[in-house]
């Protein structure tokens, strides 16, 4: 169980700002379940309420926003009445008991997870509660509720067993953010910074490796950091889980002067136009959910490091990210896809058995490559399709196959047969499917 939670409602475009979210259309669904000790019905008059009472207090934030999650498989054993006594556990104590509150229930990537805000300043004497010392309340309410249902504790930075290194968090609130204003995933940044960390053995390599990859290093005011297409700065070891000590180390032969500092930078990347290209290939589609330990054992085998997200795999090729959704695989870059993309896409699609493979996005040109790279490694024509073509899709050649992609394939040219019959047997076995 992972609890969140912090004071705020500064201004009234901070409260309008909070309702929103707890309001907003991406949750697969939102439901508002209570609405206590407010006069106001609907949840941006409750909060702004909220924050009208503490108007007469020396408080600068008026309520306290907290979020209660579960790993998926335990979502789905809370029931209304647990989620419930979560939140009075937390609200005991943290020391708002009594104080007005709202619940919000979200659903998102099909998985659970609640919200709620209370009310710091007490309407009768106008005094609010302390938030100190919140984040170590948080944990040991965590810890507490996980034993009392049976849940996989998760070890966290204040309550964690003695001489266990504090862990360091993926990313930080403002990084989801930013990752939702921009469309960059921390996922993918983190992902395209590990397999430049691994293949590269001083600070200039890894610099090189970043830019290969769409990043580029900056001066931050505590180091060296990555930045993003969109121009949004990345601590290199949180990415990476890293000691900063371990960072510094590798990047010892790069200068502070060698690199343009951060809001430079991130100005430099924001000028420049950001272009996305998502092509993919898709084949039959999964019966069922698709074994995703199954899939990550593929990647894995072949030297990838795969990053398991909610309904993908994330995997590093040659620079660009490649999201594997079991049906189908579409690479994100900010250019045309390579040969080594393509073959690897059209590959995990052969391994796992495809009778047909669809190409979708980029170029014609790249769907033309990528076609041929199909038939390198064995789809029979008529098992090819392109968006590019007619209908979006694409049948037999009526006629024969032409010379200079005969040549390419290694196939025999028409004039070495000796008779239309060899010619038709050759063309016969060209395009016979050697996997169904």
């Amino acid at each position: 169980m992972v609890i969140k939670g912090s004071s705020r409602g500064q201004s009234a475009s901070d409260i309008r700002r909070l309702a929103a979210h707890l309001l907003a259309a991406e949750n697969e669904t939102v439901e508002v379940a209570e609405i206590a000790g407010v006069t106001a019905g609907g949840l941006h008059a409750a909060l702004a309420e909220m924050r009208a009472v503490s108007l007469g207090s020396r408080t600068r934030k008026s309520v306290y926003h907290a979020s209660i999650n579960v790993a998926r498989d335990e979502a789905a054993m809370m029931t209304r009445a647990r989620w419930m006594e979560a939140v009075g556990e937390l609200e005991h104590r943290l020391g708002l008991a009594g104080r007005p509150r709202a619940v919000v229930f979200h659903r998102k990537h099909e998985r659970d997870h609640v919200h709620v805000v209370w009310g710091r300043v007490d309407p009768l004497t106008l005094k609010a509660v302390s938030d100190g010392q919140n984040y170590r309340i948080h944990e040991e309410c965590s810890r507490a509720l996980e034993e009392r249902f049976g849940h996989r504790p998760v070890m966290g930075a204040h309550i964690r067993t003695p001489g266990a290194r504090r862990p360091i968090a993926k990313a930080t609130h403002a990084d989801w953010q930013a990752a939702e204003r921009t469309g960059i995933a921390v996922e993918d940044v983190a992902a395209r910074m590990r397999a430049a960390w691994l293949e590269s053995n001083t600070g200039t390599a890894f610099r090189a490796a970043l830019e290969a990859r769409g990043l580029s290093l900056a001066k931050g005011r505590r180091g060296l950091l990555a930045v993003d297409e969109a121009g949004t700065p990345h601590s290199i070891a949180r990415r990476l889980g890293l000691k900063a000590a371990v960072v510094r180390a590798k990047l010892a032969d790069i200068g502070s002067d060698d690199v343009p500092a951060v809001d430079e930078a991130r100005t430099t990347r924001r000028k420049s136009p950001m272009k996305k290209i998502v092509i993919g290939a898709a084949g039959p589609a999964y019966a069922a959910e698709a074994d995703w330990e199954a899939l990550e054992d593929y990647w894995r085998r072949l030297g990838y490091a795969p990053v398991r997200q909610w309904n993908c795999l994330w995997v590093d090729v040659d620079g660009a990210c490649l999201r594997d959704f079991g049906d189908r695989l579409e690479i994100h870059g900010t250019g045309e896809p390579t040969d080594a993309q393509i073959a690897a896409m059209v590959a995990a699609g052969k391994a796992r058995g495809w009778s047909t493979i669809h190409f979708h996005g980029g170029s014609e040109a790249f769907q033309h490559r990528a076609r041929l790279e199909a038939l390198r490694q064995g789809f029979p024509p008529e098992a090819i399709s392109l968006e590019c073509d007619p209908g979006g899709g694409s049948k037999p050649p009526d006629e024969p196959m032409p010379e200079h992609l005969r040549r390419k394939l290694g196939l025999p040219e028409h004039g070495n047969t000796e008779n239309t019959r060899n010619t038709e047997n050759t063309e016969e076995q060209a395009y016979s499917p050697r996997f169904r």
